[in-house]
């Protein structure tokens, strides 16, 4: 019988995946959540790609001190010539099973703005108070910096939101909610950090009125990403439905192979070789 099993190829190809992160292979772990804790890594480091980066007035405006100041050059310079931004974001980027709230919710990530490498983790820099909060889409390769704010308390600072309106309201044209003109309850920025803790997802208005569900997808009930976990569902499927079509249509390949490089059906063996659209398959014994 042909060995066609697309399902325990896609776990190998998530370990492969791991190591090449740094990241030790996950073994004898149910596979959702395997993929869930593969995808909560990736989704949150930045591509290595030339972004191109917008500034919020209230960024540009903004008084720095000048080792933040110099932070945030040197910051952009790597990020418009390609170079790797992973060193300045949190630590707990290494971590799989790290909840990353903001992200989860707002879609926005933050990065430590030092100039040296950090004393205790040289793959980082070394850790600042003043953090920059931005969102990325490296489908466009568009990043744009929001605002440098201190930790405390900017994790939940709706402020983040009025900015984001007022210098890019397309952003959030999608997650705009229509038809609502206001809320009788608006969440303060305490509240939105107890909610998050209980998995609970926050309809917001902004100073202009816009009434906005979350950016970032939303938080699921035991505290994870609803964007993740959709995103792992997604790729289960479209592996395990071109699996099937392998196994249906055996007979079409079966003739194929025969005809083009004289292989009887027993004689073959696919393989996943990526999960990214498209999708690919590899015939091992014919390359």
């Amino acid at each position: 019988m042909t060995n066609i099993n697309f399902i325990a190829n896609l776990h190998d190809l998530i370990n492969q995946e791991f190591s090449s992160i740094g990241q030790s292979p996950l073994i004898g772990e149910d596979f959702n959540a395997f993929l869930i804790k593969y995808l909560n890594i990736v989704r949150r480091i930045p591509p290595i790609i030339t972004w191109n980066i917008f500034q919020s007035k209230e960024l540009v405006s903004k008084s720095l001190t000048p080792k933040i100041k110099s932070g945030l050059q040197k910051f952009i310079i790597k990020a418009e010539s390609g170079q790797s931004l992973r060193p300045h974001l949190s630590k707990q980027s290494d971590n799989p099973e790290y909840k990353d709230f903001m992200f989860y919710d707002w879609a926005i990530i933050h990065f430590h703005l030092g100039t040296n490498p950090d004393p205790n983790q040289q793959k980082f820099v070394e850790r600042t108070d003043e953090l920059l909060f931005a969102i990325i889409d490296s489908n466009t390769a568009k990043m744009w910096l929001i605002d440098i704010l201190p930790h405390s308390g900017a994790f939940t600072n709706q402020d983040l939101l009025r900015i984001i309106d007022d210098n890019w309201g397309d952003i959030l044209v999608p997650h705009t909610i229509k038809g609502v003109t206001g809320l009788s309850y608006n969440p303060s920025d305490n509240d939105i950090k107890r909610l998050r803790q209980a998995g609970i997802n926050s309809i917001l208005q902004t100073p202009s009125g816009r009434v906005i569900s979350s950016i970032g997808g939303g938080i699921t009930s035991n505290g994870t990403s609803i964007r993740i976990k959709n995103g792992a569902d997604r790729i289960k499927m479209k592996v395990h439905h071109l699996e099937q079509i392998f196994i249906q249509q055996r007979d079409t390949f079966a003739l194929y192979f025969k005809y083009s490089y004289r292989k009887e059906w027993n004689q073959l063996k696919f393989r996943l070789i990526s999960f990214n659209t498209p999708l690919k398959v590899e015939e091992v014994t014919t390359g």
